[in-house]
């Protein structure tokens, strides 16, 4: 199957698409949706169209990736909720439980709608809602306790009043209380069981689960599935994709729900331009016409293969791949092997710092407080030890996946590509300070202002035993730099920067924390890696057991997402904190 038609496969049943609403449940390909809302009668006031942010009155259980089942605890004012849904048989169950006591001010109201436009018929009858859908499936939802007419001038749809006085049961075939509670209780326990196999890192397992499955919308402006970086990043966007982010999702994916890595590698890839740069953000409005974002498809898709050998799926993808390794060789290339980060639009030649500084993915990092811009070239004026890395890193991937699909002649130029990167890599060691840096191409100076992107030469493998020691040693695992309780800051804790924690200047980034580890790995720091994995698991668990959040980035002073207002509190790539962990047991499995 390609992946076209996987896409077009995949767009049914019923789960959580509705990007604008959690408690939502929707039903593809016709868009019909059930509807929750919470109301207060005593004041009016109204709990509804909900996401997954800060607000301390919606918190997140255990989910499945597919949406058969989820779990949400609520809190209306001091009411608060379990709503639980349960997908059997392609039919839907919804369970709403008050929590700890009843009350007969909370009012359930279920309104149903087609959502984007799309045609189908409501019905009302017998104080039953229901649907007519364009294929002439009828669809009719069942409670187990009688709705109740409720005159509400400002309500225009059609709805079920509900009391909250006992658990209210909303399903697409009648389900009584029990019924219900069972089927939860049977989903619930099938769950937990599954993520068992991750032994001391089954929660952890859980909490990326439960993140990438919220984070799984439908996207109505491509047709598609797909996985913004959080609901709250995608408000009115239909489906906008980050480039490292949505590969780092799909990795994750990997681990439970293949079709949603492939239809999230698909995603992306299909924003390649036609010169073969993958944008650093794909969206209905329009994608980022300047630069890309580091390469991490290759990786990503190497690290898939290897855990299912899907050889058709590797051919598919492997083109536009090497394709975009092509247009990174040839745009940030300099003559003796440096590369630079960069920015330029094709048509018009412009480009900026700023672009050249995201496509980095490191927006505001103070390795780029005094770089300068060339405009001639689109190139910022420093050599890269990050891009090299990754650059080579890259290759590595992509020549195992060209042996694997008996590629030849594109090894030897790969092969060549990557010896030429890692000569100009090797002029950046820093003898004096033991470690890759930067070098200022204005000045001809170094630029010690380290990151962990620092730590990517490890990709290479002309970097020596002697110069990996001294990394390690008196930067990774140096406590006044790098290492810590809460590891790996964005900066050095040397830098003057680290104090402000804000955004790229201090805060720990998952993504850099898991390039560093896999890096470790390809170097044969396999001790250093599960180190690394453990102190990220750690980091990831605190604030998932206090506040079932998956963050942005992380304080590296207390370890807290909230502590800062630029980390968005369900952003998927937060979860690769876990996903280390998880990865190093397979890796501790084949040692």
């Amino acid at each position: 199957m390609t992946l076209s038609e996987l896409q077009k496969q995949t767009i049914t049943g019923w789960n959580t698409w509705y990007s604008e609403d959690i408690l939502s449940h929707v039903l593809l390909p016709w868009g019909f949706a059930i509807h929750l809302h919470f109301r207060k009668k005593s004041n009016g006031d109204v709990f509804h169209m909900k996401l997954i942010d800060r607000d301390p009155a919606v918190k997140v259980d255990i989910r499945s990736f597919d949406g058969t089942y989820t779990c949400l605890h609520l809190r209306h004012g001091t009411t608060p909720i379990k709503v639980e849904s349960a997908v059997k048989d392609g039919e839907q169950v919804i369970l709403i439980t008050p929590e700890g006591y009843y009350t007969s001010d909370e009012q359930c109201i279920v309104t149903t709608s087609f959502l984007w436009g799309r045609d189908g018929t409501l019905t009302k009858k017998n104080g039953k809602l229901g649907a007519v859908c364009p294929d002439g499936t009828e669809i009719s939802l069942y409670s187990n306790t009688a709705s109740y007419t409720y005159y509400l001038p400002e309500w225009q749809a059609p709805s079920m009043f509900f009391t909250m006085n006992a658990p209210i049961v909303i399903s697409t075939t009648p389900y009584t209380t029990e019924e219900a509670c069972r089927l939860m209780g049977e989903f619930r326990k099938a769950i937990l069981k599954e993520s068992q196999i991750y032994g001391e890192y089954a929660e952890a397992f859980g909490g990326m689960q439960c993140c990438l499955g919220w984070n799984a919308i439908y996207d109505p402006c491509e047709d598609r599935i797909c996985s913004p970086v959080s609901r709250n990043w995608n408000r009115g966007m239909g489906g906008r994709l980050f480039c490292w982010d949505t590969f780092f999702a799909s990795l994750m994916y990997a681990k439970g729900d293949t079709e949603k890595a492939y239809l999230n590698i698909k995603g992306i890839l299909d924003s390649m331009t036609e010169d073969g740069m993958i944008p650093n953000c794909a969206e209905s409005a329009g994608d980022t016409a300047d630069h890309s974002q580091p390469q991490v498809g290759s990786m990503v898709v190497e690290e898939i293969y290897l855990q299912n050998h899907d050889i058709e799926f590797i051919r598919e993808v492997y083109p536009k791949l090497l394709r975009w390794n092509t247009w990174y060789y040839e745009n940030r290339v300099r003559e003796n092997g440096y590369m630079s980060w960069g920015s330029k639009v094709k048509k018009t030649g412009k480009g900026d710092l700023f672009g050249a500084k995201c496509e980095s993915g490191m927006d505001n990092s103070p390795i780029f407080d005094d770089a300068v811009f060339d405009e001639a070239t689109g190139l910022c004026m420093q050599a890269d030890v990050g891009l090299a890395g990754l650059f080579i890193g890259d290759c590595c991937s992509l020549i195992h996946l060209a042996s694997v699909l008996g590629y030849t002649e594109e090894i030897a130029i790969l092969q060549a590509r990557k010896e030429r990167i890692e000569k100009g890599l090797m002029l950046l060691w820093n003898e004096e300070d033991g470690i890759f840096e930067n070098l200022d191409l204005v000045t001809g100076k170094w630029v010690r202002r380290l990151t962990p992107m620092n730590f990517f030469a490890l990709y290479s493998d002309k970097v020596t035993d002697t110069q990996k020691k001294r990394m390690m040693k008196e930067h990774l695992l140096n406590p006044e730099e790098f290492w810590g309780d809460y590891v790996l800051p964005s900066v050095s804790r040397r830098d003057h920067a680290f104090s402000e924690q804000h955004y790229w200047r201090g805060r720990i980034w998952s993504p850099l924390n898991y390039l560093v580890y896999r890096a470790l790995r390809s170097a044969n720091l396999t001790e250093e890696s599960k180190l690394l994995a453990e102190r990220s698991v750690a980091l990831f668990m605190k604030e998932w057991k206090e506040h079932r959040h998956v963050h942005e980035n992380y304080s590296a002073v207390d370890g807290l997402g909230c502590s800062a207002r630029q980390s968005d509190a369900f952003y998927h790539w937060g979860a690769l904190l876990a996903y280390m962990g998880i990865d190093s047991l397979d890796l501790e499995n084949t040692i």
